[in-house]
């Protein structure tokens, strides 16, 4: 029987360290007694690192969706 590999999420901060094809998740701080909420979750597109935005395929919607930096943290999940 073959175990599933768990990985560790790692926190991105400079757009450039991104690539087409890596999991990602947006995750948006709710107070500082609690975890950041995971808002959006799934495979880089396209990345426009002068204006702050990863473009996803979102796995809950299956639509392209932007995510802005600015406004949220971004971490690789695999």
């Amino acid at each position: 029987m073959l175990k599933e590999v768990q990985s560790h999420p790692t926190r991105i901060r400079a757009i450039a360290q991104l690539h087409r094809g890596d999991e990602i998740e947006a995750r948006l701080s709710v107070g500082p007694a609690y975890d950041d909420v995971v808002i959006r979750k799934g495979k880089v597109q396209e990345t426009a690192p002068g204006i702050g935005v990863v473009w996803i395929m979102d796995h809950a919607s299956g639509m392209r969706k932007a995510i802005n930096t600015d406004e949220c943290s971004v971490w690789r999940v695999a």
